[in-house]
């Protein structure tokens, strides 16, 4: 290993429903990957892979069944 590589760490970070750390897995709704350098600054984040946010594409672009519409007057 490089002196580079060994200067990094990685920690996860979890965090309940409520928005709190936890260490306890089964509680956890979200989850964050920290890569911190030798001094303990943060590099770089990302979601955890098992506790990311999904979004449904169709809650973003709407199903046309949900969309709002009005009687056409003939």
């Amino acid at each position: 290993m490089s002196e580079n590589e060994q200067a990094h760490r990685i920690e996860t970070i979890l965090y309940d429903a409520d928005g709190n750390r936890t260490e306890d897995e089964s509680k956890a709704a979200r989850g964050e990957v920290v890569e911190l350098d030798a001094s303990g600054r943060v590099i770089a984040t990302h979601a955890h892979p098992g506790l990311a946010w999904e979004v449904d594409p169709i809650s973003l672009e709407g199903d046309p069944g949900e969309l709002a519409t009005r009687p056409k007057r003939t």
